[in-house]
């Protein structure tokens, strides 16, 4: 991911693959999900040309 996209990859409808049919709804979708409904975090991190990570935090919940 391009350090300038990373701001913007949870961002609805944002997306770099438009010509192969990308939507940009996936990743705002989860970030919805993780953080809305979840009360979860998520962030990335990119080195270019090697990939990108991508964390997943949710809190902890006591047994009832």
């Amino acid at each position: 991911i391009a350090p300038g996209d990373l701001a913007h990859v949870f961002e609805p409808f944002f997306t770099t693959g438009r010509s192969i049919g990308g939507t940009g709804l996936g990743l705002a979708i989860v970030s919805n999900i993780v953080t809305s409904m979840l009360k979860g975090r998520i962030t990335v991190r990119s080195e270019p040309g090697k990939g990108a990570d991508f964390t997943l935090s949710f809190p902890k919940r006591s047994a009832d």
